[in-house]
């Protein structure tokens, strides 16, 4: 189970991450880090759906913009 403490230290760090990328690929590559360890937690936490979400979302991403 995630804290209210754990889930503000984890907008901290990725807030500075996003704040010291330069161009909007970086940025998207924070994005995509994120949300890598997000579903990482979310499978130790028993909670594997989490990367079919993900999968659905940038599968949609590709889709929707010429793929």
């Amino acid at each position: 189970m995630t804290t209210p403490r754990q889930v503000q230290n984890r907008a901290k760090f990725w807030n500075a991450r996003v704040a010291e990328a330069q161009s909007d690929q970086e940025r998207a590559g924070v994005w995509y880090d994120a949300c890598r360890t997000l579903a990482r937690q979310a499978e130790r936490d028993g909670k594997p759906n989490l990367w079919a979400a993900l999968t659905k979302t940038l599968h949609d991403f590709y889709k929707n913009h010429g793929g």
